[in-house]
C-alpha cells in the first residue's frame, strides 16, 4: 500500500486524520484525554503550531492545525510518538499504538471551506448508530430518504452539547474560556457570533446530514476549489514527501528575544535573569519557546542553567496570568513588535 501523500508548506492548513493500531482504543478514562489535550497544548508550543480545531474520539482524533515553520510532519509524528509512549507505559502494553501514518488533508482558506470543516469535525461526535447516524443512516438522511425525529433531534444536541473532548464548545459558546494554545479567531472571524456558529452546527442536526462534504475528504490531497486542488496536487510527488525545508521561516535567536525584552523593560537582562516573580524573564522563556522552538531544557541551559522543572513552573504561572492580565498582554505584544512576529 502507497504511503500516504503528504505536502509540508508554510502556513499550510490541515485536516489531520490518525487512527488507533488495528482501531484500539486510544483513550480509555478521562486521564487520556487530558493527557493528550496537554501533549497537543505542547505540540503548538514547540513547533508554532496554530491549532484550530479538534475532536477526539475513542479511537481516533481530527485535529484542524496551520503551520507557519511548514513542519506538519515533525510536529504530528511528535504528537503521536510522546502520547504513545505514556500510553503504553501505563497500561503496560508494547507495538504501534496508531495505525501507520496520519492522513494529512491540505485545506483551502477561502470561501467557506474552513468553517464547514471545522463544523464536520465538530459533529463527530454525534456521528453513531444509536443517534440513526451509522453509515446507513447518513446515506438516507442524505438523499432525503428520512428526516429525523424531534426526540432524535433532541438526544443528537444533548450529546454534542455534554462532548467533553472537543473545541465546539469554545466555538459555540458553551465555553467561554480559551485554552491559550486553542486559536478560534480564525474560523470565528467566518460568523456573526458564537450564536450564529451554533445555529449552523444544529441546522445540520435538525435537517438531516449531507454527506456530500464527508466524500470530499476521501482519498484526498487537498480539499477545496478546484484551482487550489490542482495546485496542491502539483505540488506533490507519489509516495514521497514534499520538499520544503527551504521554505522553512528562520527561528527568532534567544539573543534577538533578550535584546527586545531589555529594550521593552529598559533594563539589562543580568537585572532580573535570575529575579524571582520578574515578567521579563518569563516572557523571554515563553518567546523562546513560542519562536525559538527551543525545548525547556535547551531554555534552561541557555539562560543560565535553570532547572527543567524551573522553567517549565514559571512558563505555567506566566501563561495562567497572560489570561486575565491585559498590562501583561499589551507588554508581550510590543516585544512580539520588536521581533515582527
Amino acid at each position: 500500500m502507497a504511503r500516504p501523500v503528504r505536502v509540508d508548506i508554510e502556513g499550510g492548513i490541515y485536516h489531520v486524520i490518525s487512527r488507533g493500531t488495528e482501531r484500539c482504543d486510544l483513550f480509555k478514562e478521562d486521564a487520556d484525554y487530558v493527557h493528550f489535550l496537554d501533549r497537543l497544548a505542547e505540540a503548538q508550543r514547540r513547533f508554532r503550531l496554530s491549532v484550530y480545531g479538534y475532536v477526539l474520539m475513542t479511537n481516533h482524533f481530527h485535529l484542524i492545525v496551520c503551520t507557519p515553520d511548514a513542519n506538519l510532519s515533525r510536529a504530528i509524528q511528535w504528537l503521536k510518538v510522546s502520547y504513545s509512549m505514556w500510553f503504553n507505559a501505563k497500561y503496560t502494553r508494547v507495538g504501534p499504538l496508531f495505525q501507520g501514518r496520519f492522513k494529512g488533508i491540505l485545506v483551502d482558506s477561502g470561501e467557506r471551506w474552513l468553517l464547514d470543516l471545522s463544523l464536520y469535525i465538530h459533529l463527530n461526535p454525534i456521528r453513531v448508530k444509536r443517534l440513526g447516524l451509522d453509515k446507513q443512516g447518513k446515506q438516507m438522511e442524505s438523499r432525503g430518504w428520512t428526516v429525523p425525529s424531534p426526540d432524535v433531534v433532541r438526544k443528537r444536541l444533548a450529546t454534542l452539547r455534554a462532548y467533553r473532548w472537543s473545541s465546539y464548545p469554545y466555538y459555540a459558546g458553551y465555553k467561554r474560556e480559551v485554552p491559550s494554545w486553542l486559536d478560534v479567531t480564525e474560523v470565528r472571524g467566518m460568523v456573526e457570533s458564537t450564536a450564529a456558529y451554533r445555529r449552523l452546527a444544529e441546522d445540520r442536526i435538525a435537517h438531516g446530514f449531507d454527506e456530500g462534504f464527508s466524500s470530499r475528504l476521501k482519498d484526498r490531497v487537498a480539499l477545496g476549489a478546484e484551482a487550489f486542488v490542482e495546485r496542491m496536487r502539483g505540488m506533490c510527488a507519489e509516495d514521497s514527501e514534499y520538499e520544503a525545508q527551504r521554505m522553512l521561516r528562520h527561528r527568532i535567536g534567544w539573543g534577538a528575544i533578550v535584546e527586545a525584552v531589555e529594550k521593552t523593560k529598559g533594563r539589562p537582562w543580568s537585572e532580573f535573569a535570575f529575579k524571582r516573580g520578574d515578567w521579563g524573564r518569563a516572557a523571554a522563556y515563553h518567546l523562546a519557546r513560542q519562536y525559538g522552538g527551543l525545548t525547556l531544557s535547551e531554555i534552561g541551559d541557555i539562560a543560565g542553567g535553570v532547572k527543567y522543572h524551573a522553567v517549565s513552573k514559571l512558563l505555567k504561572r506566566f501563561e495562567m496570568r497572560l489570561r486575565s492580565d491585559v498590562e501583561l498582554k499589551t507588554v508581550l505584544l510590543e516585544i512580539q513588535g520588536r521581533l515582527n512576529v
